[in-house]
This record gives structure tokens, C-alpha cells and sequence, in this order.
């Protein structure tokens, strides 16, 4: 499998609101940024937004730009790990499909 080389996407921003913890914020960048390693080109940057919609809910949507082409994943789950995973599973999968 080809891949553009990078270990990590440098360029991650997390943004979510004050009812998410810095824990929540740092394990989001976490699980998104190694994500590079499975592009099939360059990924400038990754944008990663967390929001409460409900009591119990939170949504995650993730943006990726890989050398110009956006590959975007969203999740609901009871909890920020919970939704995060989902997401990042989600772009691993579209990553992957890219290659062919």
C-alpha cells in the first residue's frame, strides 16, 4: 500500500465547547493525527469539531484534506471516546479505499 510518507497530520485542530475537557480535546487530536500514515498523498490538515447536542450525546465530525480532496466522518455516542473512535475508524476505512 502506498502512502504519502507522514507519520502525523501536523495540523489538528480540535474545536468543541467549554462542557468538553482538555482531556477529550488532547484524545481527539490524538487518535486523528496519526491517521496520515494511511493517506495515499500528502494530509494538510484535519479539522475536528465536538459538540453536546444532547444530555447524553455527543457528535463528532472530523474533516481531513488530503492533497485538496476532503474525506469527512461523523458520529454520535453516549461519550467523546465513544464518538471519536467511531470517526476515526470511519476515516481509516475511506483512507484505505482511497489507494484504489
Amino acid at each position: 500500500m502506498k502512502h504519502a510518507g507522514q507519520q502525523e497530520i501536523a495540523n489538528v485542530v480540535v474545536d468543541a465547547g467549554d462542557q468538553t475537557s482538555p482531556d477529550a480535546k488532547q484524545y481527539a487530536h490524538d487518535r486523528i493525527a496519526p491517521l496520515a500514515r494511511f493517506a495515499p498523498e500528502p494530509t494538510n490538515y484535519a479539522h475536528v469539531r465536538i459538540a453536546n447536542p444532547g444530555p447524553r450525546t455527543v457528535e463528532v465530525h472530523a474533516n481531513l484534506d488530503v492533497n485538496g480532496t476532503h474525506v469527512v466522518a461523523q458520529a454520535e455516542a453516549k461519550t467523546v471516546t465513544e464518538a471519536v473512535d467511531a470517526v476515526r475508524d470511519h476515516l481509516h476505512r475511506q483512507l484505505l479505499k482511497m489507494h484504489n
